[in-house]
């Protein structure tokens, strides 16, 4: 479980406040609207009303206490001035939200420990899941690198990890094997690969490509 302080509470930083507590964690949501903190109080761990691009209103929140910060304001200045702020207060780690690559620059020159894109990573995410019918999902770890779900390639059947030697033939790592919603972690070298399941693998966006092609 975290400490974090999620300020912003518009349609991103909303259902990112919700989603951490739903995983276990102590969530405090702040933003200026009021009518938007009397809805979601009780659905979060704490709530509080105010402008925080003052530094003395976050320095009330105890920002030193927070695992996480998570900035989520779409205004290019005030994000900003708060992500500033928070590192001079010594904030563990700041996350903030950019909406542009120029906004993403300024938020990293402003000491931001990491940049949130959602628009552009739910864009790649979507544009990956839907361009090709053997990927059924997929996590991003770079800009090169991800993790997907696919079919297992027909010359896989039958074969073991062993035999395939699949880091040295196509570059990627078998994570897991899914079968009717099951998943298990595929850790032995004698793992026997069947045309009934999906497998979760690691690996270079090209690689995959080449694995999944139509």
């Amino acid at each position: 479980m975290k400490s974090t302080l999620v300020i912003g509470a518009g349609r991103f930083g909303k259902h990112l406040a919700l989603e951490l507590c739903k995983l276990g964690n102590e969530v405090m949501l702040v933003d200026r609207n009021e009518k938007v903190i009397d809805e979601l109080s009780h659905r979060v761990t704490a709530a509080e009303i105010g402008d925080y691009t003052m530094y003395s209103n976050l320095e009330a929140l105890g920002i030193d206490d927070f695992d996480y910060i998570f900035v989520c304001i779409g205004k290019f200045q005030e994000s900003l001035v708060i992500v500033d702020h928070l590192k001079r207060l010594g904030a563990k780690k700041v996350l903030a939200k950019a909406s542009s690559s120029v906004h993403e620059r300024f938020l990293t020159m402003a000491g931001a420990d990491a940049i949130i894109y959602p628009e552009r990573d739910s864009a790649f995410t979507t544009a990956v899941e839907y361009s090709n019918t053997n990927i059924y999902d997929f996590i991003k770890l770079s800009d090169d690198a991800g993790i997907y779900e696919i079919d297992v390639p027909s010359s896989w059947c039958g074969k073991s990890l062993l035999d395939l030697n699949l880091r040295k033939t196509h570059g990627v790592t078998v994570i897991a094997s899914k079968n009717n919603d099951e998943i298990k972690a595929v850790n032995t070298a004698d793992y026997i690969f069947n045309k009934d399941e999906h497998i979760i693998i690691m690996g270079n966006k090209d690689d995959i490509r080449k694995l999944t092609k139509d």
